[in-house]
């Protein structure tokens, strides 16, 4: 009775003006509810805090999840704070992902905040057969943070911003509508699917644990250190094994830090960044620079006799690279059939005769610089490389075509 008594108390205080001892009122997501609905509001919380707190599988994805946030924390509260979204609102992300950025749905959402497709793209995010940025948490944070925002402001609260999030604007829209009410307790008596009655008890039972921990003896959970990284521009095409291969970093790091590159290479149609460990960004960019050769993906049509083993072989790809660079389940080919295969190519920074050639940008370069270098014009640069303006980074690929060709 004591803990019910305990809880009671502490959703009555988020729901008035008085503060509660460790509930910061300035951050929190409570709104106010009528009397009438704070006895539905308190038995529609309790349940998810009992359940996890007591029910052992809520336990245990609780302690998890948990642990977990630490690898996103400080940027989903810097990006937060950008946006004015209360810091408890990264229990949405528990609620959905578990804090899990490779994570996908039934119905096709993916990521730390799972997004459909047409959403995230509504909110700047990528979506297609080279790159999934769902998966990326830096970029899929900034989205969820303009869609809540967008949210609070249509529908006035935070709870009313959360449901939205779960079953769409337009669902809160008619709700609001039909019941002249913008309290989500007497909307969630009259109106929503289930789901979305559940969803919003839930992610407010997990705030209330989560600043509660040794009340329910959750005080000897660490969250997960972040590892600091930062981004690094590079070519199109290129592949993380290559960039592994140059500057020594772990093939299987860059891959969990990269997820968002479906293919394990950026995109062919311009530069893209990627993520490295913290320190490593000029290492790369000065190997990238020093090296003679890179690799670019080419079509290659299977012929009769061809096997995926006897392709790798022509262009040093292995079995394994082609498989995953085509999203392929199986070895099986057939004539007449185009897969994408990895193909080198030299860097030849001071040939003289070579009538085209690819340059990498180097510290220190402009496109004036590099013109002057290969004796061509900078208007020349600008139109060959699809250049709107003067603006080159380190890293960045362009094609050198000399004027004698």
């Amino acid at each position: 009775m004591r803990f019910l008594y305990l809880v009671l108390i502490f959703f009555l205080l988020c729901s008035g003006t008085a503060l509660s001892e460790n509930y910061n009122f300035n951050n929190s997501i409570a709104t106010v509810s009528s009397i009438n609905n704070s006895k539905f509001k308190n038995s529609k919380v309790n349940k998810y805090i009992n359940y996890f707190s007591k029910n052992e599988k809520g336990r245990v994805f609780f302690k998890m999840a948990y642990r977990r946030q630490g690898y996103f924390k400080d940027v989903i509260y810097s990006i937060f704070k950008e946006y004015d979204i209360p810091e408890d609102l990264i229990y949405l992300s528990m609620i959905e992902s578990g804090f899990q950025v490779n994570i996908s749905s039934k119905a096709g959402a993916v990521g730390l905040w799972q997004f459909m497709p047409s959403t995230g793209r509504i909110f700047d995010l990528r979506v297609d057969k080279w790159v999934d940025e769902r998966r990326d948490f830096v970029k899929s944070t900034y989205a969820a943070a303009k869609y809540l925002r967008s949210l609070k402001g249509k529908f006035g609260s935070w709870e009313l911003a959360m449901a939205g999030y779960n079953s769409g604007d337009l669902t809160v829209k008619r709700a609001i509508k039909e019941h002249k009410s913008r309290d989500f307790w007497y909307l969630s008596q009259h109106t929503f699917p289930k789901q979305t009655k559940e969803y919003v008890p839930q992610i407010l039972a997990v705030i209330y644990i989560s600043k509660n921990m040794d009340k329910f003896g959750f005080s000897n959970k660490k969250i997960q250190p972040r590892m600091k990284m930062e981004k690094v521009k590079l070519p199109p095409q290129t592949s993380l094994e290559y960039i592994s291969k140059i500057s020594d970093i772990d093939f299987t790091l860059l891959k969990e830090i990269n997820s968002s590159l479906l293919r394990d290479v950026t995109p062919p149609d311009g530069p893209y960044s990627i993520y490295v460990p913290l320190g490593l960004k000029e290492t790369v960019y000065a190997k990238l620079a020093s090296s003679p050769e890179s690799k670019v993906i080419s079509k290659y049509q299977v012929k009769k006799g061809d096997t995926l083993g006897s392709i790798g072989e022509i262009y040093s790809n292995s079995v394994k690279e082609i498989l995953k660079l085509n999203n392929m389940k199986s070895t099986t080919i057939y004539t007449g059939q185009e897969i994408l295969v990895y193909k080198k190519i030299f860097r030849n920074d001071n040939s003289k005769d070579s009538g085209s050639f690819v340059y990498l940008v180097k510290k220190g370069d402009s496109l004036g610089l590099i013109a002057e270098k290969f004796n061509v014009t900078k208007k020349d640069l600008k139109r060959v490389n699809n250049l709107v303006s003067n603006k080159i980074e380190v890293g960045q690929s362009l094609k050198i075509i000399k004027s004698n060709e």
